[in-house]
Formats: structure tokens, sequence, C-alpha cells
């Protein structure tokens, strides 16, 4: 009897070292921040794109989000927005579709499908709105701030230099378009629409 509770403490200590082997050999593929290894942001970004947001962040529609906020301005912020902290702004992640009506260096102007004017903001992608519209980073995943900023600026520069030229290459003026992006609101006063895009979408122009 005793070599048998032997014997099975044995096997119970076995696995429990197998089990904590293989959990640690997880753990240690993975440099996170605020590790003695160096974190690479750039690859962070790039999983955090196309792994993340583009299959787990759900827009809301332009003219859905606007015209809740014009009714419940507290329920839109509550339902779709995103902010850090105390503050009377958030950011939302939209979608819409729109035919372009200028095309400059820094993005687009279009006229959205209820008729309001909005600009894609294309060469200036820089702050915190796609990083914290998508919901998907935590400033309690980071060792501290600048950790926390670095993935924004990773994360805009991937969209800025990698995605969006691909992308916005053909729109041209009079182009219809649909597109998906962050925006940042205010409770106290509407801002001007500008979309930091993370996709563009386009289609034949218009005659």
């Amino acid at each position: 009897m005793k070599k048998l509770y032997v014997t099975i403490l044995c096997v119970i200590l076995v696995g429990f070292l197998g089990y904590n082997a293989i959990y640690f050999k997880k753990l240690s593929e993975v440099s996170k921040p605020g590790s003695t290894s160096a974190f690479d942001f750039t690859a962070y970004a790039d999983s955090l794109y196309y792994q993340g947001i583009m299959k787990s962040s759900v827009p809301i529609p332009l003219s859905q989000l606007m015209d809740n906020y014009d009714h419940n301005v507290d329920s839109a912020f509550a339902k779709y927005g995103n902010r850090l902290g105390i503050g009377n702004t958030a950011f939302f992640m939209v979608s819409d579709s729109g035919k372009v009506l200028d095309k400059t260096e820094e993005g687009f102007k279009v006229q959205a499908s209820d008729g309001s004017i909005l600009y894609l903001q294309t060469k200036f992608l820089f702050g915190n709105a796609i990083r914290d519209a998508s919901k998907l980073v935590k400033l309690t995943d980071f060792k501290n701030n600048k950790e926390f900023n670095k993935v924004s600026e990773a994360l805009n520069t991937l969209i800025r230099e990698k995605v969006l030229p691909k992308q916005s290459g053909e729109v041209q003026k009079g182009s219809n378009i649909w597109f998906r992006g962050a925006i940042k609101l205010s409770k106290k006063s509407k801002l001007e629409q500008i979309i930091y895009p993370i996709e563009i979408k386009s289609g034949k122009a218009l005659k």
C-alpha cells in the first residue's frame, strides 16, 4: 500500500513539473513589456493590427453613432466609446461609405453616406486614436505610459506607411469608397469629423 502511495505521488509530481515546464516555455517565447529582454513593438503592432483590430474590432456605422450622439451623448459614449480616465472626449471605431470630393497630400475630403462632410487623415497619423478606439490595448498591460504610447507609435507607423498607401493609391477625386477608422468625439461640442482610417476600399469613380 505504501509503495502504491509513493507511485501515485511520483506521477502527480511529474505531471506538475511537466505542466509548469510547458507553461514557462510558452511565457519565454513571448517577450513582454517590462521584461529583461527587448520588446518588439513593431511585431506587436503588426499582430495587433492584423490579428486583433482587423478581425475583432466591429465598427459602428458613423451615421448611427452620430444619431445616438445627438439623442443621448452619455449613452453613446458608454455603449460605443473608449476613453482612458476621466474626461469629456472618447474614441470610437466607425465605418461609412461616401464620395471623395478632394484628394490632398494629407488625405481625403469625403461626402459621407448621410451627406455630411468629413476628412480621412492618411498622412498625419499620430496620437492614440486608433489604439484606444480598438479597445484591445490596456494601460495595465504595460509597465508605464512610455511603453503604452510606443504601441500607438508603432501601430500608426504600420498603418500610415504600409497599409494605407496600398489601399488608397488608386483613390481619386470622384471615387466611391468604403472605410473604417477611429474618430474622436467630445461631450461638450461637436468636433470637426476627422477619421483616422485603418482600412479604405475604393470603387469606380463617379462621372
